[in-house]
C-alpha cells in the first residue's frame, strides 16, 4: 500500500515536471518568435505558435470535436508552409514546425492516447521536437542579427525593418 503511494506521488511529480518544462520551451519559442517579427523577420514563427498552443489546449481534451480541431492545426500549418515556401516546404528549416503539430494530433487518437507505452513515447518525441524547433527558431534569429550586424553605415535593425 505504502509503495502504491509512492509511485503515485513520483508519478504525478514527473508529470508536473514534465509539464513545466513544456511550457517553459513553449514560452521560448513565443519569445523569440515575437522577437523574430519585431526586428523584421518573417511572422511564421509566431503564426506556428499560436497554432501550437491552440493546438495543445485541443489536444487532450475527451470529446471528438476538439481532437478535431487539433488536427486541424497541422492542416493549417502544412498550408502554411505551402503557401510561403510552394511544395518542396520540407526542405525548408522552418517544417521543423510540423513535428510537434504531428505529435499534438496524435495524442488526439484514442488508439494512441489509451495506450500507456505509445502515450510515453508520443510525449518524449513532442519533448525532443519542441527543443529542436527551440534551438532552429534561435538559429535563425541569430542570422537575421548577424545580417543586420553586417550592413555597411553601422546601421541598426531599426533602421532596416524592425518595428
Amino acid at each position: 500500500m505504502n509503495m502504491t503511494r509512492i509511485n503515485s506521488i513520483s508519478h504525478k511529480f514527473y508529470s508536473v515536471i514534465y509539464l513545466l518544462i513544456i511550457a517553459m520551451i513553449g514560452v521560448f519559442c513565443a519569445l523569440n518568435a515575437t522577437y523574430d517579427v519585431m526586428i523584421g523577420g518573417t511572422p511564421f514563427y509566431f503564426f506556428a505558435v499560436l497554432v501550437l498552443a491552440l493546438q495543445s489546449i485541443f489536444a487532450l481534451r475527451e470529446s471528438e470535436r476538439s481532437r478535431n480541431i487539433a488536427g486541424l492545426g497541422l492542416i493549417v500549418l502544412v498550408m502554411g508552409l505551402v503557401y510561403s515556401y510552394g511544395f518542396m516546404f520540407l526542405t525548408h528549416l522552418k517544417a521543423i514546425v510540423l513535428l510537434p503539430s504531428i505529435c499534438l494530433t496524435l495524442f488526439g487518437l484514442p488508439s494512441i492516447s489509451q495506450h500507456p507505452q505509445k502515450a510515453y513515447l508520443l510525449k518524449t518525441v513532442l519533448l525532443i521536437s519542441l527543443i529542436a524547433l527551440a534551438a532552429i527558431q534561435y538559429y535563425e534569429l541569430s542570422m537575421l542579427k548577424g545580417y543586420y550586424d553586417s550592413l555597411p553605415n553601422n546601421g541598426s535593425w531599426q533602421k532596416y525593418g524592425g518595428l
